[in-house]
C-alpha cells in the first residue's frame, strides 16, 4: 500500500512539473540570468517536492509556485548580496596588510614562537590572553567571561607572560605584565 501512494504522489508531481515547468522558468528567467533562473526553477520544485501535501489543485498550484519561485529569488539576491560584501570587506582587509615578503616571513617566526610558547600555558591561561591581547576584550570583560575577578585575571595573565617570556629566552624583568594606561594606548 505505501508503495502504491508513492507512486501516485511521484506521478502527480511528475503531472504538476509538466504541467508548470515552463512557467516558472519564464517567471525566474524574466528576474534573473538565465543560468539562475535554471537552478532557482529547480529550487522550486525542490520545495514543492518537500511540501507536496500543501500544493493547491488545479489552477491555484501556479499562483502557489509563483510565490515560492518569488521567495527563491530572493533569498538568492539576499545571498549573492552577503558574499558580496563579505569579499568587499575580505578584499578592503587584504589590501592593507600588502607587505614585501621580508617582513612576513619574520613575523610568521616570530608568530610561531610565540604560539609555541603559549601551547605550553594552561588552557585558561592561553584564553585570557587571547581574550585580551587577540580580540581586544578588557581584563573587566573577561574576568566576566570567565566568572572570576580581575585579579584573577591579572595574576593568569601576568603569570602567563613570565612564563612565555622564559620559553622565548626572554628576560622576565623586561615583561610588563601590567595594563597599560589609557595615556599609553591601553586600557582603564
Amino acid at each position: 500500500m505505501q508503495t502504491d501512494m508513492r507512486t501516485k504522489t511521484t506521478a502527480q508531481f511528475e503531472a504538476l512539473y509538466r504541467a508548470h515547468a515552463d512557467a516558472v522558468f519564464a517567471y525566474c528567467a524574466r528576474r534573473t540570468a538565465f543560468e539562475d533562473a535554471k537552478d532557482a526553477m529547480a529550487d522550486v520544485f525542490a520545495v514543492a517536492w518537500r511540501r507536496f501535501e500543501s500544493i493547491p489543485v488545479h489552477e491555484h498550484a501556479l499562483p502557489w509556485l509563483y510565490v515560492v519561485a518569488r521567495n527563491v529569488l530572493n533569498d538568492r539576491r539576499r545571498s549573492r548580496r552577503r558574499q558580496a560584501r563579505l569579499a568587499d570587506r575580505l578584499a578592503s582587509e587584504a589590501s592593507l596588510v600588502v607587505e614585501g615578503p621580508e617582513p612576513q616571513v619574520v613575523r610568521s617566526s616570530e608568530h610561531e614562537a610565540v604560539i609555541r610558547a603559549m601551547d605550553k600555558l594552561p588552557e585558561r591561561d592561553r584564553e585570557a590572553i587571547r581574550l585580551v591581547e587577540w580580540e581586544g576584550l578588557s581584563r573587566e570583560q573577561v574576568a566576566e567571561m570567565m566568572f572570576v575577578s580581575r585579579s584573577a585575571i591579572d595574576k593568569r595573565i601576568s603569570r602567563a607572560y613570565k612564563k612565555m617570556a622564559r620559553s622565548l629566552g626572554k628576560d622576565k624583568s623586561a615583561v610588563r605584565t601590567t595594563p597599560v594606561p589609557i595615556e599609553e594606548g591601553g586600557e582603564a
